[in-house]
């Protein structure tokens, strides 16, 4: 087992991080005081092919592999989340259905824009009473001929002012459960398509997030993706992705957290030595390093099985990482903080923002709890073939 990366990966994530030290982490205050993220930061995210890295060439995006695009999202997160939920959710949960449920029409019609940046994605599953419980939507849909007609309303939906296209997901029948969810890819400018309140969330500035209104939204057949009644199966395979992405996310931003920490730890000093001489603060710093890099391994396996194309496997994977990622950075974070005490929780530097951005990832594309559940079930899965019956 060889757990180098290879040559072309290391000098992709080492260009990447340079774009991001250089045209990205400068923005970083002045996106957080403003909202607002400089059209010359999304000219550097469009020329690198950060919307795309995960897409196919042929689609018009850079046709890495998902360890390849995992290094690149490792990298984002050490600048400011809004640049994330821009291009980031273009990778995943924003294209994925489009890429592999869409008719070659619509396919071809937003795909290649989708991994150039030149239009954003949203992805439209969450409602006001379904959350974890995706089955238990109630947007409704229902056939008109040649079309289909949508009511029903959306929650939560990150890029949804600035989205060229949704992803959408409603039931034919709310009784049937998951096998009643069909999903579409729905221009932005439909009719009776209408973007609700804005949601102020505790962090990510510069990212929108918003409700999503159908009344009486009319699509035609060519925009449903897969088969009706697909659309659970094909939310759940873009949350792979949108998972396995989050681990890596996780990791980056941890490692982003314990550069601050060696840094202010090896510089400021208490009762007449520097913090990193006390053995207390040695222990804390090896527990972040220890779990950081276990949560690395965690996130490589997940893209390394994702590209293997094993379903099964690639859930569960997905699911470790996310869940691993999620709980070790909001450790980071909280220890970090600690470390830098007063100035750490003071909005004069970073910490606690990242602290606050990193706190969502154990509950959106599906919370720690539902994580565990997805492991647990998984180990009993194992468990009860290795105990069957001859």
């Amino acid at each position: 087992m060889n757990f180098a990366l290879p040559d072309e990966l290391v000098i992709w994530q080492n260009r990447v991080r340079e774009f991001v030290r250089t045209q990205l982490q400068p923005h970083d205050a002045s996106i957080e005081q403003t909202g607002l993220v400089p059209e010359s930061a999304m000219a550097g995210l469009r020329s690198m092919g950060l919307f795309g890295t995960n897409t196919p060439r042929e689609h018009g995006g850079l046709g890495l592999s998902m360890l390849g695009s995992c290094l690149a999202i490792e990298e984002l997160a050490k600048a400011h989340a809004a640049f994330y939920y821009l291009c980031g959710v273009n990778v995943h949960i924003g294209s994925k259905a489009i890429e592999f449920h869409a008719r070659p029409e619509i396919r071809d019609r937003w795909l290649p824009d989708l991994a150039r940046g030149r239009v954003i994605a949203a992805f439209a599953l969450t409602e006001p009473e379904a959350g974890s419980d995706a089955a238990r939507i109630t947007t409704r849909v229902r056939r008109d001929g040649a079309n289909y007609i949508l009511n029903g309303r959306k929650t939560y939906i990150t890029n949804a002012p600035v989205a060229g296209v949704l992803t959408v997901f409603a039931t034919h029948d709310a009784s049937a459960g998951a096998k009643g969810i069909s999903a579409f890819a729905i221009d932005a400018r439909t009719a009776g398509l209408r973007i609700g309140r804005a949601i102020e969330m505790a962090a990510g500035r510069g990212s929108a997030h918003a409700e999503v209104i159908f009344e009486d939204c009319r699509v035609p057949r060519s925009c449903l993706l897969g088969e009706e009644g697909a659309g659970f199966g094909i939310a759940m395979r873009c949350l792979d992705a949108g998972r396995t992405h989050w681990g890596a996310y996780c990791v980056g931003a941890a490692s982003q957290l314990l550069s601050h920490a060696l840094e202010h730890v090896s510089r400021r000093e208490t009762f007449g030595r520097r913090l990193r001489d006390h053995q207390g603060i040695e222990w804390t710093i090896a527990d972040m390093a220890a779990s950081l890099h276990a949560a690395r391994l965690v996130a490589y396996e997940a893209a390394w099985r994702y590209d293997r194309g094993d379903a099964a496997e690639r859930t569960a994977a997905a699911a470790l990482s996310k869940y691993t990622g999620a709980e070790m950075v909001q450790r980071v974070a909280d220890t970090t903080l600690q470390l830098f005490g007063g100035s750490g929780y003071s909005k004069d530097l970073p910490i606690e923002r990242i602290w606050r951005e990193t706190r969502v990832v154990r509950i959106l594309d599906g919370t720690s709890e539902m994580m565990r559940q997805i492991i647990a079930r998984n180990a009993f899965r194992t468990f009860d073939r290795k105990n069957a019956p001859n």
